[in-house]
């Protein structure tokens, strides 16, 4: 990849996990799902039972921000692609946006560690019935994005006590290498994913200690 401006740079965590939700599949309507609630180093959820902590420092979003952000990236990623446009205005419908937290401002000049949750709502149509299932449909269509990523093999996990599946992608954005981790589940019928994003040691850690923060009902 050429060398990225700082713009660019910072807005590329959110490309990254926009990609990876632009999965074609056949879902249902996720209005009436708790998203959660976030405050200053925490967010949890009820529908799914989750709580998490983040530095009490980094910057989070609401639901609808969130939208507004994958809105713009997503423009970024499907061009004039009529096919991709209706297939991110479909994923946006069955999406739950429900944390975005991160070190720096989205979109910034300034790039650091993140953290997302989403989740999609699933259909019997779909056949994905684990994490791994539902990550490898996700690599599938950021294979066809052909965005300069490298992946390694999906293993498996436990998050909060819960069985998951995770999966850790590369992509050298020139100044800095981006490692993302994606982390999913199938919960409530939905494919819940818990996203971490750092550049470094000292990034990865933080993230780390997200993850080891999470908690089940």
């Amino acid at each position: 990849m050429s060398k990225m401006s700082k713009k660019k740079l910072g807005s590329l965590s959110l490309l990254l996990v926009l990609v990876a939700v632009l999965v074609a599949a056949c879902g249902g309507s996720s209005k009436d799902v708790d998203l959660g609630t976030t405050a200053k180093g925490t967010y949890s959820n009820e529908y799914f039972g989750v709580s998490l902590n983040f530095p009490e420092e980094w910057e989070y979003q609401d639901a609808e921000t969130m939208n507004q952000l994958t809105s713009e990236v997503g423009e970024a990623i499907v061009g004039n692609d009529d096919k991709k446009k209706k297939q991110l205005d479909y994923a946006q419908t069955k999406t739950l946006n429900l944390l975005m937290a991160s070190q720096y401002p989205i979109g910034g000049e300034q790039t650091g560690a993140s953290v997302m949750a989403i989740a999609e709502k699933l259909s019997m149509l779909q056949g994905i019935k684990t994490g791994k299932d539902y990550l490898e449909a996700s690599k599938k269509f950021m294979v066809d994005s052909q965005l300069p990523y490298e992946y390694k093999d999906i293993v498996s996990t436990t998050v909060g006590g819960k069985d998951f599946d995770m999966m850790e992608v590369t992509i050298n954005a020139g100044e800095v290498t981006v490692t993302q981790h994606y982390y999913s589940a199938i919960l409530e019928g939905y494919a819940f994913n818990l996203i971490t994003t750092y550049m470094d040691d000292e990034t990865k850690k933080t993230t780390d200690d997200v993850i080891s923060s999470v908690t089940f009902k």
